[in-house]
């Protein structure tokens, strides 16, 4: 029997489980410094789990549209802001069937937070990035962060972060096979007698700095920079913690 994912399961603990509040003021700042690059009046968060970043970019006056491929984290997301006079609404899509709503909308494009690792293929990241093409304005910009997959060994296991919040314990890990990434989160009450806990396993395509850039060169997209972080400051070395690209389609600059 096919187990639920943390996320869908546990959607409503999304933001303990990745600590949320305390990330918010760095995160204000990645968003301010993107803001400043691009200077957008539309965006796509494509991957906006349960909001964060649409709601920095909405919060600072920016148009934004949060998509997501989990209803679940949608429902919360929607529940969060729904008293915030922002411009901001979130939407159901998956990045490689993007809706064609969508279609020529958005100055900048954000897949943040590994979320492009979610399409799980080759295949279907071109796909994903001919959508993202598809959806920018001329001269829009896309800019996509994953966990760099060089820098973890085969077989290596590499904690991620242990979170607590009202008495849950959080503990993320994260393991290589091959061209795969299987985040683990081990979930903990620690309420309750005795302590109980439960596995849940996320397996996906963690695809690396070469495969990204050569799709994206495939696709059509041109301009191919590579980073180490979002405020764009720092170009990207092979053992960097993030990989983070910004590229722009072939009419852009």
């Amino acid at each position: 029997m096919h187990k639920q994912s943390f996320f869908e399961q546990y959607a409503h603990e999304y933001d303990a489980l990745t600590n949320a509040s305390t990330r918010v003021d760095k995160h204000r700042q990645e968003v301010a410094a993107l803001i400043e690059r691009f200077n957008p009046t539309r965006v796509l968060d494509a991957g906006c789990a349960t909001g964060l970043t649409s709601s920095l970019f909405a919060e600072a006056g920016v148009a934004t549209v949060g998509l997501d491929r989990s209803r679940a984290m949608l429902t919360v997301a929607r529940r969060k802001f729904a008293g915030a006079s922002l411009p901001l609404r979130f939407q159901y899509g998956r990045f490689e069937a993007l809706p064609r709503s969508l279609d020529v909308r958005f100055d900048l494009i954000v897949c943040l937070a590994n979320s492009i690792t979610g399409v799980n293929s080759i295949a279907n990241l071109k796909r994903s990035l001919m959508n993202f093409k598809r959806a920018l304005k001329p001269g829009g910009a896309l800019v996509i962060q994953l966990r760099n997959i060089n820098a973890i060994k085969q077989g290596e296991i590499v904690p991620v972060r242990a979170t607590q919040h009202d008495g849950i314990l959080y503990l993320r890990y994260m393991e290589r096979i091959g061209s795969r990434t299987i985040l683990h989160i081990v979930r903990a009450d620690l309420s309750s007698r005795p302590v109980t806990f439960e596995p849940f396993r996320n397996e996906s395509e963690n695809f690396s700095f070469a495969q990204i850039r050569s799709a994206l060169r495939a696709i059509g997209w041109r301009h191919i920079t590579a980073y180490s972080d979002l405020t764009l400051k720092s170009r990207f070395v092979r053992h960097s913690v993030d990989l983070v690209f910004v590229a722009y389609p072939p009419t852009a600059r």
